[in-house]
């Protein structure tokens, strides 16, 4: 279950999601509705689901301009004055844009091409982002901002701002939706040359409301014709449609979790904002797009998403990443679990977001375990590393209460055994209101995965009562015994003939391992037996075969998963990677007469002396116990399974209770 404490979240592992969901509007069309409304002449409807806290800035800073706002549940009646707002030159209006680069970037050309005075605030996070606007000068606007080109703004409006002809070199939807309001607030024809690939709401809507306003693509560019002063029709019963943007992390979660299945509804699918889609579907997500029809100048519809098991790596070219700027730091995780690497170049335009997301994402998805390397405005990611799943709780760091950052690393945790701790989670708030919440109406029973590990010494019954265990559930479960894969390892060198040891060769075999390839009955032969050992001590091969031990763990297809074997509760499953922790003992006397049955059926001897295997047993205790490396020993959060008894019920009916409880646990947390 997530922990939730002091607005610091450590998020649910391993779930998985099903149903259907309508989300929250979409952050980018809720914002330009309200001021585009706030600049129609007459009355406005606009229905805005759960508005995020950008969108509630944008609707505050245009009362202050004088609008009127009457609020009806999820419907906002917006009364348009034209172009221009109410003037009132003798006061100086302060206008707080929060955290929104969106509403300060659209409503600042709004306000200087009126007759108003403002200074534009914002808090801590957008203070320090680029102003970025410099090119509305060329309007003959008058906007000043601080010595550093940051916030506070102050404009001193007026309504004789002339055309201008603007090129805008970056990728940048706000920029170019600021020239093109800088356009709509002066006289004359405006022309903005610009990308071509970049998300186009503002000219969508406008023409949609039937504003003059002309676009043209030649190659790679645009060409934006835009006649200033016209008459802009009020929006009449406008539904915002689901936010693309935040459907990006349900999405992440359904591909990479077992059992995952869902429908979100009524999403804009405009073709500048499906980027990430594209992406996703290119490496192997399965994705669907149902009953899309145009909407308000936008297509509209509903994504369908499933788990998709085998996702490959992929190179994002530059002129991508504006077609995906908001969804990069999801896609990045996302890439972590491919079986090959990504690659995403040019991510310069991250920096100047709510935070360097370019750094931010580099330092923490490291810190969390990523095989990750920058090279300067370029990242690369090598699929999962043994670092990935580490025993640490890493706290993710500096980055200012970014929404999207804190969503990514939630989804990071969500869809693995991967503990993270994000601090000031309330922040999603910004452009997923609900966001929690949403997330636990969809999870589901359909795959939850609980994994039991086992440790103990020598003949303790452990594996006996793993394999009963196992043949109770049926094909629900899946016994692991660990040692098998020394096993493995010992039975490839055998095969080879030769007599050294080939460690290169032995870990380069490694990702050939799984389930099926460790029931081969050769494994335990006593050719093997005789070896492994030699094997096992090797500490390259004890440290490579760590992540793959993980992995055939959390990725096998079972709901009930047994491990079994040496360093289980402390090293390969330490933490909150498995859901019960037990270690198995017995009395040692007890545990030497198994060992002595136990070798007499499988040796066929009869002449076997009890008193050498009894002390053999305490010598073996003794050396587990008391090695340097990982001796034996039960962990702080094990139970304590007593299997003194000739037979194992006992045990057994104990450690069954513990799981029923486990899955009862699960069923009320859902």
């Amino acid at each position: 279950m997530a922990i939730k404490k002091l607005n610091k979240l450590i998020p649910d592992n391993d779930i998985c999601i099903n149903g259907s969901v309508e989300l929250s509007s979409d952050k980018s069309l809720s914002i330009r509705s309200v001021l585009f409304a706030s600049i129609a002449y007459g009355i406005s409807h606009v229905k805005i689901k759960q508005p995020g806290e950008d969108a509630l800035t944008a609707i505050m800073a245009i009362k202050k301009l004088g609008i009127k706002v009457l609020k009806n549940r999820d419907q906002y009646t917006i009364f348009g004055l034209g172009i221009g707002y109410p003037t009132n030159k003798k006061k100086l209006l302060i206008i707080n844009c929060g955290n929104s680069g969106t509403t300060l970037r659209l409503i600042t050309p709004l306000i200087a091409g009126s007759k108003v005075n403002a200074k534009i605030i914002g808090d801590q996070s957008l203070s320090k982002r680029p102003y970025r606007l410099e090119f509305l000068k060329e309007f003959l606007m008058n906007i000043k901002p601080n010595k550093k080109k940051f916030l506070p703004l102050l404009i001193k409006g007026h309504t004789s701002c002339i055309k201008a002809k603007i090129i805008i070199k970056k990728p940048s939807a706000q920029m170019i939706s600021a020239a093109t309001l800088a356009g709509i607030s002066s006289f004359g024809e405006t022309i903005i040359e610009c990308p071509n690939n970049v998300r186009d709401h503002t000219s969508r809507l406008l023409k949609h409301l039937g504003y003059s306003i002309k676009t043209q693509n030649k190659k790679k560019k645009q060409f934006i014709k835009i006649l200033g002063k016209q008459f802009l029709k009020p929006i009449k019963d406008y539904k915002i449609p689901s936010d693309i943007s935040s459907s990006a992390f349900l999405i992440s979660i359904a591909i990479l979790t077992r059992g995952s299945d869902i429908r979100i509804k009524n999403v804009c699918l405009n073709p500048n904002r499906i980027g990430f889609i594209k992406i996703l579907k290119k490496m192997g997500a399965n994705i669907k797009f149902k009953d899309v029809k145009q909407y308000y100048g936008e297509p509209v519809g509903d994504i369908i998403a499933s788990y998709s098991p085998n996702l490959k790596g992929i190179i994002i070219k530059p002129d991508q990443i504006a077609s995906i700027i908001d969804e990069v730091p999801v896609l990045l995780v996302v890439s972590m679990f491919c079986k090959s690497k990504s690659k995403f170049n040019n991510l310069s335009e991250l920096k100047f977001k709510e935070s360097d997301r370019l750094k931010v994402m580099y330092e923490n998805l490291k810190l969390c375990g990523a095989n990750i390397t920058r090279d300067k405005d370029n990242l690369i990611i090598n699929g999962r590393n043994e670092n990935f799943y580490s025993d640490q709780i890493p706290i993710i760091k500096d980055f200012n209460k970014d929404h999207r950052i804190a969503m990514a690393f939630y989804v990071l945790s969500s869809v693995s055994r991967k503990r993270i701790q994000i601090n000031d989670f309330n922040c999603t708030n910004i452009s997923f209101p609900n966001f929690l919440k949403t997330i636990n109406n969809l999870k589901s029973e359909k795959f939850k995965k609980i994994i039991v590990a086992c440790d103990g010494g020598v003949a303790t019954g452990k594996t006996s009562i793993l394999k009963k265990i196992k043949k109770l559930y049926k094909s629900k479960a899946v016994f692991i015994d660990s040692g098998l894969l020394y096993r493995y390892l010992t039975l490839a060198h055998l095969k080879s003939g030769k007599k050294k040891i080939n460690i290169k060769y032995l870990i380069k075999i490694l990702g050939s391992i799984n389930i099926v390839k460790l029931q081969n009955p050769k494994l335990n032969s006593n050719l093997v037996s005789n070896f492994v050992s030699k094997i096992a001590r090797i500490p390259t091969i004890r440290k490579a075969l760590l992540p793959i031990q993980r992995q055939l763990i959390f990725n096998c297809p079972h709901s009930l998963v047994l491990v079994g074997g040496r360093d289980i509760c402390s090293k390969i499953l330490p933490l909150g990677f498995s859901d019960i922790k037990l270690f198995i003992d017995a009395n040692v006397k007890l545990r030497a007469k198994r060992r002595y049955l136990e070798l007499q059926k499988r040796k066929n001897e009869t002449n076997l002396d009890f008193n050498e295997i009894y002390k053999a047993l305490k010598a073996r205790d003794f050396a587990d116990k008391t090695r340097k490396v990982s001796p034996l020993k039960k962990t702080k959060d094990s139970i304590l399974i007593r299997n003194d008894s000739n037979g194992i019920s006992r045990a057994l009916k104990k450690i069954v209770f513990l799981i029923e409880s486990e899955k009862k646990k699960i069923s009320g947390n859902r």
